[in-house]
């Protein structure tokens, strides 16, 4: 709730929302010539984990992170819970900035993407479907407080969650591919 109603979400957003229509216009007429330019996943990888680091706020930053950690925890969750399916995953729990380098937000594309896949996979080809078990396994889930994670807290450290999409959100369209740009905005 601070998040939302920070002052960066009421005074900064509604620019850098403008900013960031703007680079993207920019961007799609610039990629529609050269699409294959800038394409980086590590660059953009070290923009996101530097600029989360040094411009959005702890708990924006504290959303961010608990949003890879509650992800793995929900794909854990369901399967280990889907009876008769074996469904192949990587789980992504940062702990600390350096980790976003190693393409955390593309790897958790692809995690939730290819865990969707597999496991409708698995369910047609074993014609199973989803029921209740009898005894939900719960083990995954944890109670983690972030307290752990030194987020930082400078002058610099007043980006809302929002503000801080709209920024990344045309880092993404210039360094990833056309598709991946694709997915990557539908995850967000």
């Amino acid at each position: 709730m601070r998040d939302n109603d920070s002052k960066s979400a009421r005074y900064i957003l509604p620019f850098v929302s403008f900013w960031s229509k703007l680079s993207m216009f920019f961007i799609h007429i610039f990629k529609f010539f050269f699409p294959n330019f800038f394409n980086s996943s590590k660059v953009l990888h070290r923009i996101l984990a530097w600029g989360l680091y040094k411009f959005v706020s702890q708990d924006a930053n504290l959303l961010i992170f608990r949003h890879f950690h509650v992800g793995s925890e929900i794909l854990q969750f369901i399967a280990l819970n889907v009876e008769g399916v074996d469904v192949p995953m990587s789980s992504l729990k940062p702990k600390n900035f350096e980790e976003v380098k190693d393409d955390l937000f593309l790897k958790h594309d692809l995690n939730l993407y290819n865990f969707v896949i597999n496991l409708n996979t698995q369910l047609k080809e074993k014609g199973k479907i989803i029921i209740k078990p009898e005894k939900l396994n719960v083990s995954m889930i944890s109670e983690d407080q972030f307290e752990h994670i030194d987020f930082p807290n400078r002058g610099t450290n007043i980006l809302d969650l929002r503000s801080a999409i709209d920024l990344f959100t045309p880092f993404y369209q210039l360094f990833l591919t056309k598709n991946d740009f694709v997915r990557a905005s539908n995850s967000l």
